[in-house]
């Protein structure tokens, strides 16, 4: 499958950071488009895609913080057969829409439940119990939902082996699901440990061909402004970790 490395930037964070600089990556400068801080207009939407219509699904995505998570939406439009998503997040995205006509950062999961059609099944790792609780019966068969207590369960491993199967992943990794000695986001975060994170990744990527697979959850620069030196550099680290990882299982 081609493939291209693609940092898309819509706040201008990667700037600070170095993790790319040996790697070759596509970069999309998406500073100029309204419409996207969370909420992504119509409009907005149609121009993100535009920007990113040359690159293909394969590689790997980084897409800034965790306010740009419905991105990955856009990027899942261009697989063509059926698959499962896997996602790595402190929080579900399955919420209803505040705002009908915009897609968000929140619902973006629930939207690409309802729309693509080549989304069979989507495994969730990282949140809460609670998180679980107010997902809307109807999208229940087809999730898997899996807390971070949960992981702590022999079975729960049984769980995880029904999304191995003979379809391809699209996999999405907000680092909030992190805990904060290995990430720093404008968002609560969970308590998941790069180790186990990289665990995870290997176990499916073992058993199941793996379509792309993107990466958010950067702290934006004015909140990054707040942090000292050391704090400010956990994401690089963290990303540059997750990047050298994910290349070597594509080797």
């Amino acid at each position: 499958m081609e493939s291209k490395n693609v940092i898309m930037d819509f706040s201008g964070i990667y700037e600070q950071e170095n993790f790319y600089r040996h790697t070759h990556f596509h970069w999309i400068d998406c500073r100029d488009i309204a419409g996207t801080n969370c909420y992504c207009t119509p409009q907005a939407a149609g121009e993100i895609r535009r920007r990113i219509a040359d690159s293909p699904v394969g590689g790997i995505h980084f897409l800034d913080s965790g306010d740009y998570h419905y991105v990955s939406e856009f990027w899942m439009e261009k697989i063509r057969k059926p698959f499962h998503l896997l996602i790595f997040d402190y929080h579900s995205d399955m919420q209803p829409p505040k705002f009908p006509e915009l897609l968000s950062c929140g619902c973006w999961v629930k939207s690409a439940m309802e729309k693509n059609p080549m989304l069979r099944r989507v495994c969730i790792i990282g949140p809460d119990e609670r998180a679980f609780s107010v997902i809307e019966p109807q999208f229940r068969g087809r999730l898997l939902c899996i807390s971070l207590q949960a992981l702590q369960e022999a079975g729960t491993w049984e769980k995880i082996e029904e999304l191995q199967s003979s379809l391809p992943l699209y996999i999405s990794i907000d680092k909030d699901v992190l805990n904060t000695y290995f990430a720093r986001t404008d968002w609560s975060q969970g308590g998941l440990s790069l180790k186990v994170l990289e665990r995870l990744l290997e176990l499916f990527a073992r058993q199941n061909k793996v379509l792309g697979i993107d990466i958010c959850g950067e702290c934006k620069a004015d909140v990054q402004f707040l942090l000292n030196n050391h704090e400010a550099g956990i994401n690089d680290k963290t990303n540059h970790a997750l990047l050298r990882f994910l290349l070597r299982q594509r080797e």
